[in-house]
């Protein structure tokens, strides 16, 4: 358990990193650079570039992670760099000239805490018993949201300083991330495999297509995807909503954005700890991801008629207890379809998925927007909400190919491995 705890303290640091960039510093720059009208568009762009570099980073360094041979183990050096050119990608978004610069900056930045992400899943898949299954799942979807509380807070109190919101956490999270990254145990490649295996042009080989293109990995995949979905198109344009519906200035908006950004932190820590304190099996989580979809849905609804403040926050704590959730019962069923051997490289692809959903999200919610605002909505950001809650339901589509094979119905060497 200590393992697992200093590998969710890392995730925490590297998330943590991201967060105020992600949720108003990128967007208030670019609000900055190009005006109110443009801002939207250019955002949508900026903020796909950076989850397009995400989504390649994280399988790729999973996959060269997993195969690394150095005297400093195989994940610890991604784990130090990834640190140091997180930290150099947030400098160089805090001085960018403008909007080529900074999605340029924020792509590096999403490359180097990816390949911290990717060393961190990698490490925990290795030695994890089957009934740690749901409770490691549980403890890294909160950690992953928990992680954004500094960021959120830093936000919040440096709404008016955006240079010292995107270097305060990046700098903490490095000095959080060194000294644990050379604690945790990592041993070398040399030492796991025999020397017949250790030659350059079998290093990849032990990743198999049969571990990955299973119908319940593939729906595992596909529901990763929707629930990150949901989760980024539904913050992507916080601050435009703010502004455009309750008529807040940039100040405040920042601070509202922040806020509700939190309550969908503390709806996704509670839904995961609450599947992580329950008796439910990592291979029977069908019904948790269908009560999830449906409480996604209902957030989302809630959003597009929220007459308040206060309302819009309630209605995102029930989107994020709904994707917190999500979040673990797709993990915890990535760990009991992937065998150790592979386990950076599918979790990497776990990984993949939400960032090809970060990718999409904020160009779905901006041509949702379009769609609505020519539909003649008095309030596009209502339409864009109305019409995010269609692909929760059609996810129920998929339920049933979550089922996982028992212990019983799988190799018995995968079973050994996993």
């Amino acid at each position: 358990m200590t393992r697992i705890l200093q590998l969710a303290v890392m995730q925490c640091a590297a998330l943590g990193a991201l967060t105020a960039p992600a949720v108003v510093a990128v967007s208030v720059l670019v609000r900055r650079m190009v005006g109110d009208d443009s801002a939207p568009d250019v955002y949508a762009l900026i903020d796909a570039a950076a989850a397009l570099t995400a989504m390649i980073a994280a399988p790729l360094c999973g996959l060269l992670a997993d195969r690394t041979m150095s005297r400093l183990g195989r994940r610890r050096p991604w784990l130090l760099g990834g640190a140091v050119v997180g930290l150099l990608g947030s400098a160089a978004m805090a001085w960018a000239p403008g909007p080529l610069a900074l999605a340029g900056a924020w792509m590096l930045t999403q490359a180097g805490y990816n390949a911290v992400f990717a060393a961190i899943n990698g490490l925990l898949a290795e030695g994890l018993a089957p009934t740690d299954r749901t409770r490691a799942a549980g403890i890294f979807s909160a950690a992953a949201f928990l992680g954004t509380a500094p960021g959120l807070l830093v936000a919040a109190l440096l709404a008016e300083n955006i240079r010292a919101m995107l270097l305060v956490v990046p700098v903490a999270a490095l000095a959080v991330i060194v000294p644990l990254a050379l604690r945790v145990p990592d041993p070398p490649l040399t030492a796991r495999l025999p020397a017949a295996r250790r030659t350059p042009r079998r290093r990849l080989r032990a990743v198999k297509s049969s571990d990955i293109s299973t119908a319940p990995f593939l729906a595992v995949l596909a529901m990763r995807f929707l629930f990150s979905l949901q989760l980024s198109a539904g913050l992507t344009f916080a601050l435009y909503l703010f502004i455009s519906r309750w008529s807040l200035p940039e100040g405040a908006a920042v601070r509202a954005t922040s806020l509700t950004t939190f309550t969908g932190v503390v709806g996704v820590v509670a839904g995961s700890m609450l599947l992580t304190s329950s008796r439910w099996r990592s291979t029977r989580m069908t019904p948790v991801l269908g009560v999830a979809l449906v409480l996604l849905a209902a957030a989302m609804l809630g959003r597009a008629l929220a007459p308040t403040l206060l309302v819009f926050h309630v209605a995102t704590a029930v989107a994020g207890l709904a994707i917190g959730l999500g979040m673990t019962a797709t993990r915890s069923l990535a760990y009991a379809l992937l065998p150790a051997a592979s386990a950076g490289f599918g979790l990497g692809l776990v990984g993949a998925a939400g960032s090809l959903a970060g990718l999409i999200a904020p160009l779905a919610a901006a041509a949702l927007l379009t769609l609505s605002t020519n539909w003649g909505s008095s309030d596009p950001y209502a339409g864009m909400y109305t019409l995010l809650a269609l692909p929760a339901l059609l996810g129920l589509a998929l339920l049933p190919l979550t089922r996982a094979p028992s212990a019983s119905q799988r190799p018995a060497a995968e079973v050994v491995a996993s």
